[in-house]
């Protein structure tokens, strides 16, 4: 018994004859003798301002797939050479999406002819004037309803079964964007296969392409494309904003054609050899501040004052004040001083050392000479706070900042510049020890304990690790372990030293020795009437 065509099937044959049709028309003599009728009508539209043709959002949908939920938004300037492949290839899905919305960006070629030509099959046009592909990105979005979207560059191509693939992703509710490989045609022929996804790899380096299929929800909470100047890869920073929620990434099985040609504007960006902080935009990112505090009054006012003076974007400033204090008047004086700050976040936490080690800190600070045990608590007592400090904290990178030092006001920016690779998991700010009189900054010797330079060096060169008064953290890196302390050993090994061992296998540690922070003066010489037992 025949076999009655299936849907799919019938749909494709009327696409078809459809085609067929369109093609005779545009071969004919009568196609050709109008053209410049058509080319004149083009231009009269610019020149009176009527290019921008919003029909509205479900005017074709019935005549692509309206229960596909998604919108293939085509930002194009000036490549109308290569956008009728471009369509041709979301026309072609096995899966078709529900709107196709060319977003003709200032271009003065015939890309409004020959998005035109596809008016009678669903396909949308707009005209804009931003002069960036993303800000044309964004323009789209605000005429489609479509709950995916799929922007999908003039000059690449869709596989044809680009759509079912990434589509099969999305059924997962927790999946925000479905990306495939990228095969590269035209100037250049390879294939780049995409891993699978790896949130912390991405943060680091960008595996997904443009052409992702990303849940519109998710696009919309962190705002869509930011644009920088002169600063690429608005995709890569989308992506990194919108998986730091839980939402995670899925690879599919399939590809974009990604042309190569000679106006690419990747490579453009590449001859630049932007550093990885531009790239990752790190300078527009939230950071956090954490500050264990120890009560020490006569340091807090400059502190602050150095807080307010910083040269970076308050509003992305989380400041994280831990108080270890257990004083109740240095409490409110810190609470008081945090008012007047105009950062984004401020938390302060109430974190007195427990009752059990029959500490305060400012008994470990002026008696961790006096004996072994006190020195391991002493550390303990950092242990507590750094620990707590991976607990609370969300954002890329932390500055663990000591409330004795006060910072240069481009010092942040600084430590951020500093990162200025991939590889990058620390960046320091060196001082000298009050105690020992050397840098904090230090590098191993060949007995394998730190060796630190006497006096302050110039330029960023690698290191082996510092103290935590003044360094930039990739969390995600300093959270692989915790932070532990063997003061106990014969030759003790501080928090410090253990963390930075552990960071060392994550990857490159710097010291910018051109950054000016100050060590501030306290008193930490043993004091007759600091009781060690406080909380006993």
């Amino acid at each position: 018994m025949e076999e009655k065509p299936t849907c799919d099937v019938k749909l494709q044959q009327i696409i078809e004859e459809k085609e067929a049709i369109i093609n005779r028309i545009i071969q004919s003599k009568s196609w050709k003798w109008t053209r410049w009728l058509r080319i004149l009508e083009a231009r009269l539209r610019r020149f009176l301002h009527r290019e921008k043709l919003v029909s509205a959002p479900t005017d074709f949908a019935y005549k692509l797939n309206p229960h596909s939920g998604i919108a293939i938004i085509i930002p194009c300037h000036n490549y109308g050479k290569y956008l009728g492949d471009c369509i041709e290839s979301a026309l072609n899905q096995t899966i078709l999406p529900s709107e196709i919305l060319v977003v003709d960006d200032s271009s003065s070629d015939d890309t409004l002819h020959i998005a035109t030509l596809y008016h009678e099959r669903g396909v949308r046009y707009i005209r804009c004037n931003h002069g960036h592909p993303s800000d044309a990105r964004n323009e789209g979005t605000k005429h489609t309803l479509s709950p995916f979207l799929l922007f999908l560059d003039a000059d690449d191509m869709l596989d044809s079964d680009y759509i079912e693939k990434c589509l099969e992703c999305m059924k997962d509710p927790s999946v925000a964007i479905a990306y495939g490989d990228m095969k590269h045609f035209g100037n250049e022929k390879r294939v780049f296969g995409a891993p699978e996804f790896d949130r912390e790899e991405l943060m680091r380096r960008n595996y997904i392409s443009s052409h992702a299929l990303m849940r519109r929800q998710v696009f919309d909470l962190v705002g869509g494309y930011r644009i920088t100047p002169n600063t690429p890869n608005e995709d890569w920073d989308l992506y990194r904003r919108m998986l730091k929620y839980s939402w995670t990434a899925k690879k599919a099985r399939t590809s974009v054609l990604y042309r190569k040609h000679d106006k690419n504007r990747l490579p453009t960006f590449d001859k630049n050899k932007l550093e990885y902080w531009q790239t990752a935009r790190l300078l527009l990112n939230p950071i956090t501040i954490f500050t264990p505090f120890a009560g020490r009054k006569e340091v807090l006012d400059k502190f602050i004052n150095s807080l307010k003076s910083l040269d970076f974007d308050h509003s992305l400033i989380r400041l994280h004040c831990f108080d270890t204090s257990d004083n109740e008047e240095f409490a409110s004086l810190l609470k008081m001083k945090l008012s007047l700050l105009d950062f984004g976040k401020i938390t302060y936490a109430s974190a007195p050392l427990p009752a059990s080690w029959n500490h305060s800190p400012q008994s470990l600070i002026h008696n961790r000479l006096n004996s072994t045990k006190v020195q391991y608590y002493h550390d303990m007592a950092l242990v507590y706070a750094y620990n707590n400090m991976l607990l609370s904290c969300d954002t890329e990178y932390v500055l663990a900042l000591e409330d004795d030092v006060a910072l240069s006001p481009d010092s942040l920016s600084m430590l951020i510049k500093t990162i200025r690779y991939p590889e990058t998991v620390a960046a320091v700010a060196s001082y000298p020890c009050h105690l020992q009189g050397y840098q904090m900054a230090w590098k191993l010797g060949r007995n394998g304990y730190p060796k630190h330079p006497a006096k302050k060096l110039r330029g960023i060169e690698k290191i082996d690790g510092a103290g935590f008064g003044c360094s930039l953290f990739r969390t995600a890196a300093l959270s692989a372990m915790p932070i532990y302390t063997r003061a106990y050993e014969a030759l003790p090994h501080w928090y410090d030293y253990n963390a930075f061992e552990h960071l060392r296998t994550q990857g490159e540690i710097l010291c910018n020795w051109d950054i000016d922070v100050e060590h501030m003066q306290t008193n930490r010489s043993p004091l007759a009437n600091v009781p060690i037992a406080t909380n006993a």
